[in-house]
Parts: structure tokens; C-alpha cells; sequence
């Protein structure tokens, strides 16, 4: 009996990696977002943007390749949080600020942990444990800036950090702009 009852302590553990395993599969996939303001910047004073810079290729249409269509997709995206948020497009006229984005995408290694790998799913990621492990996985990175267009000072920021997931990338860049946006100040009546 002394056997048996050693033989199936570990079990209770082995079940807990499990579930949290499965756990972790289930939930939702996660990213990291930060933003954060200039303290000095006075947002009363900004009603209108403009892009700091062009569209890919020009915006011309359609998309030529995989990277037009995403610098589509996240102008658009931003142009609708402005909106919301009580901010004009500038227009013809000189826009109070710049907004700008860049992304960044880095290999990333695990370690030798169910708990880095559970993170790993929790982030997208759905290479099996010894494929994550022996090549790793990307992380990207979108950072979107606003700078005040007189001064050219960066007035705001935002990023968000996630595992790279292209068949994911449709449902996930909305809601990555959301939650960086979700820090931006509105727009206060003058």
C-alpha cells in the first residue's frame, strides 16, 4: 500500500500543470499595452491631425503586397479612435498634431518552463512546446506616437506587445489600437 500511495502523490501536481495549461490555451490571447502623456502638454489646445508621415506606396490602390494593406488597416484604425476621441482630420488647414506609428518585431527564445510556454499561449503563440522552445517565436511591438505639429515635441505614446500571429492579426490590431487609445486624452471643448 506504502507503493501505491508514493506512486500517485505527484499526481494532484501533475493535474494542477495541466489544468493551467488548458487554462491558459482557453483564455483569450493576451498583449501588453503602455501609453503615457508629457505632463507639459496641454491637450486643450490640439483639435485637429494630421499623418506625420505618408502611406505606404502612396495609399495606391489596390494593396500590392501583405505591408500596404496593414498600414491601411492601422491608419484607418487610428483615424477612427481620433474621431471618437473628438479629433479632426486637419485637412487643408496646419493640424495641431502628428500622429505617427512604428512597428518592431523581435525573436524571442523560452525558456526550458511549462510556465514560459503557458505565457507564450496566452499571447497567441500555438507552436507546440519543443518547436517554441528550439526556434522561439516573434514578438511585435506597434508603438503610435503624437507630437504637438508646432514644436515638434511628443506630447503622447502608446504600444501594445503581443506574440506574432498573422492568422490572428484581423481581430487583434483593432483591438490593440483600442486599448492603446483607451489612455488618449479627449478632446475638450474650448
Amino acid at each position: 500500500m506504502v507503493w501505491w500511495t508514493a506512486r500517485w502523490r505527484g499526481v494532484p501536481a501533475l493535474l494542477a500543470i495541466v489544468a493551467a495549461l488548458s487554462a491558459c490555451v482557453a483564455m483569450q490571447p493576451s498583449m501588453q499595452v503602455r501609453a503615457d502623456r508629457n505632463p507639459a502638454a496641454n491637450f486643450a489646445t490640439f483639435r485637429t491631425y494630421a499623418w506625420a508621415t505618408q502611406p505606404e506606396r502612396g495609399g495606391q490602390w489596390p494593396a500590392a503586397d501583405d505591408r500596404v494593406s496593414f498600414d491601411w488597416s492601422v491608419r484607418g484604425l487610428v483615424d477612427q479612435q481620433m474621431a471618437r476621441l473628438g479629433y479632426a482630420p486637419a485637412g487643408y488647414e496646419a493640424p495641431d498634431l502628428l500622429i505617427d506609428y512604428g512597428i518592431n518585431v523581435r525573436q524571442q527564445t523560452m525558456d526550458d518552463t511549462y510556465g514560459s510556454y503557458g505565457a507564450y499561449l496566452a499571447q497567441g503563440g500555438r507552436a507546440s512546446l519543443g518547436e517554441a522552445w528550439v526556434m522561439g517565436y516573434q514578438e511585435g511591438t506597434l508603438v503610435i506616437e503624437a507630437s504637438d505639429a508646432r514644436t515638434r515635441t511628443l506630447v503622447w505614446y502608446g504600444a501594445a506587445s503581443a506574440v506574432v500571429n498573422p492568422a490572428q492579426r484581423e481581430k487583434r490590431l483593432p483591438e490593440a489600437i483600442a486599448k492603446i487609445f483607451a489612455s488618449f486624452p479627449p478632446r475638450t471643448a474650448p
